[in-house]
């Protein structure tokens, strides 16, 4: 009874094998499908660490890693699947063994549970970094060339090699400095030679210089004196200013009473026109009278003529002879020679009064020719004075203008004194400028001297080859008894030992580079090397026939890290957030896609085609490995890990938690 009991817990052996070798082929499909149709990126979760590359076909490290992966996990699948079945497998109380003629599937179907076990992971959310890996050689930042400064030397002593640190300043190699230090004695010899013919030449420069202050001394005097006399002639300008000023104010004052008498004249002549004037208006006041008098006795003879002739018509209307009417008309004419005599008195009366007028006013011209006499008399006495000024100011200032030339005189000669000092004071300089000229000529030798011992203290101190900088001794080259040459490097040193990774990218990739961004640095030789290196500088141009550019990279310092060496850089160029499953939850198909198994209601699975991504790891664990999903899936969805290889489609199971 208990053999039959553990024979219907066994898978059998055949069944076993096929089922491994499914695995296997499905192991195979998933290894095709990684390589082909996924593109790895690689995920950096906290606590995670690169582990695969953005390329169609990884290398052959690459590959067998995954190989491995696959097949690992697909017999761990297989193994558990079993194990499972074992445990939890149902009993056949029965005691039979398997029934004749049925195939050993059918055996153990007839003997598996209706329900599998399994286990089951949550979708989860994975923040994705997209990366790609390029490759390139590590170069030093700065390399600098130790060249001599000495030519033609021997070297003595080499005190430095390679991989040495040195610091700035400090002494690598020695070269013979004898011919130098035998140079520098004879040339400080020449120094005290061209030194005590200096002293003579400051000893007549001296000489000179007192000549010099005693022409300008001679030279201030007279300049002294030409300056009083520029004072005595300001005085002289001012006394003729002043002469000047008084002769333009008589000038002014003659002016003033010249036309004072000018105008006193024409007030005489106005009064002369005005009595004529006031004589021709008493003139026609007079004939005025005469007429209107001669007038007065045509009016009369008129009345006189008409009151004749009203009395005889008077006489005719009495008698008939005439109409009343007529004798109307002759006392209307009575009338208006009447008034013609009233008319004429008046005008008499009128033309008297102005003759009366004219009178008076002939009277008052008269008076004002008398007063205008009077004025243009007194304006003339007033001009002769002006006059008599006049002359008197022009005088004095004529005296004034003799004196300013005469001390415009004196002040030429004081001038040509200053010339001739002055004259003097030039040829003293140019003693002393020629006496200088000797001293500098003089200290020029000295200094050249000077230069030379300095030139060759100078050489002397480049026999000692130093360190340009701090760094490591990439190269030597340097030998004792080798001569040296300008162009001849005794060392290399690697500045500040700072190193860079020279990588080459795609031109179609280098839009994904900038500078400043992190890049994960990594040795396909030397595990050990894992360190994070900075983008500092992209190349200007790209390679025309590899259509590649070079970016450099700043390494921090590690003792790991070598010129020459082949490194991996992992360059980050986009983070984005999706979501991740199990590895072991992914089932690769033979069309080349994936499906997972989501549980479902009443513990029922669904195949559920998706999108894979990159394949995720933490610490380098490819057991516990996952996979990002780009489709397909939810937040929050179930899928089945353990025993999804053995599932189909609808089937119930027993989530083992």
């Amino acid at each position: 009874m208990g053999e039959s009991k553990l024979r219907n817990k066994i898978i059998p052996e055949n069944i076993l094998k096929k089922q491994h070798s499914d695995r296997l082929d499905d192991s195979h499909q998933a290894e095709t499908y990684n390589i082909n149709t996924l593109s790895i990126y690689t995920q950096k979760e906290e606590g995670e660490e690169i582990i695969s590359d953005n390329v169609a076909f990884p290398p052959q490290k690459n590959r067998v890693r995954w190989q491995g992966l696959i097949v690992g996990i697909g017999i761990g699948v297989v193994a558990s699947v079993a194990s499972m079945q074992l445990v939890s497998g149902p009993q056949d109380n029965s005691g039979n063994e398997t029934i004749p003629g049925n195939s050993p599937t059918q055996a153990v179907e007839n003997n598996l549970a209706p329900t599998m076990s399994v286990t089951v992971a949550a979708v989860e959310l994975a923040t994705v970094e997209r990366t790609f890996d390029a490759t390139g050689d590590v170069v030093a930042f700065d390399l600098l060339p130790v060249l001599p400064q000495a030519n033609g030397l021997q070297i003595q002593q080499v005190l430095i090699e390679e991989g040495d640190k040195v610091t700035l300043g400090q002494v690598m190699a020695i070269l013979d400095d004898s011919v130098l230090k035998s140079q520098i004695n004879q040339a400080k010899s020449q120094v005290e030679s061209t030194s005590s013919g200096v002293k003579q030449r400051k000893a007549a420069y001296s000489k000179a210089k007192v000549g010099v202050e005693q022409a300008i001394a001679a030279r201030e005097q007279a300049e002294a004196d030409r300056d009083q006399i520029k004072a005595a002639i300001a005085q002289a300008k001012a006394g003729t200013d002043e002469a000047m000023a008084g002769l333009k104010q008589t000038q002014a004052s003659r002016d003033d009473a010249i036309a004072a008498l000018k105008q006193a004249q024409a007030s005489r002549n106005d009064a002369i026109a005005a009595l004529k004037q006031t004589q021709a208006s008493r003139n026609e006041a007079l004939a005025s009278v005469a007429q209107t008098e001669a007038k007065l006795a045509e009016a009369k003879a008129n009345k006189e003529q008409a009151m004749r002739d009203f009395e005889r018509y008077q006489t005719l209307e009495s008698e008939g002879v005439i109409s009343a009417q007529e004798l109307e008309t002759r006392s209307t004419a009575v009338k208006t020679a009447r008034e013609g005599v009233r008319v004429a008195e008046a005008n008499i009366d009128s033309a008297k009064a102005r003759v009366e007028s004219a009178d008076a006013n002939v009277s008052s011209a008269e008076a004002k020719i008398e007063i205008a006499d009077a004025n243009v008399s007194s304006a003339k006495a007033k001009v002769d004075i002006a006059s008599s000024n006049v002359s008197s100011a022009e005088a004095r200032v004529e005296s004034a203008e003799a004196n300013v030339s005469s001390v415009m005189a004196q002040l030429r000669s004081a001038e040509a004194k200053v010339s001739s000092a002055n004259a003097n004071v030039n040829s003293a300089q140019a003693e002393v400028d020629s006496a200088l000229s000797n001293i500098d000529s003089a200290m020029a030798n000295v200094n050249s001297d000077k230069a030379r011992v300095e030139e060759r203290k100078t050489q002397l101190a480049q026999t000692l080859v130093l360190a340009p900088a701090n760094g490591i001794v990439a190269e030597r080259i340097a030998r004792v008894g080798d001569v040296t040459s300008g162009s001849k490097m005794l060392f290399s040193i690697i500045k500040d030992n700072q190193l860079e990774l020279q990588l080459k990218v795609p031109e179609t990739q280098l839009a994904q580079v900038k500078v400043g961004k992190k890049v994960q640095i990594s040795s396909d030789a030397d595990s050990r090397i894992k360190m994070l290196g900075t983008v500092r500088e992209i190349a200007p141009l790209v390679d025309q026939e590899s259509r590649e550019a070079t970016i450099k990279i700043d390494l921090p310092k590690s003792d790991l890290l070598l010129p020459g060496m082949f490194l991996r850089a992992t360059i980050t160029t986009a983070t984005n957030q999706g979501l991740k499953v199990p590895a072991k939850a992914v089932l690769p198909q033979a069309d080349g896609k994936s499906i997972v198994y989501v549980l479902a209601e009443n513990n029922q699975v669904k195949a559920v085609p998706i999108e894979v991504g990159k394949i995720l790891s933490k610490n380098s664990d490819l057991a516990n490995a996952k996979i990002e999903i780009k489709a397909g899936l939810k937040l929050g969805d179930r899928v089945v890990v353990a025993g999804a290889g053995y599932l189909k489609d609808g089937d119930i199971v027993k989530v083992i938690e």
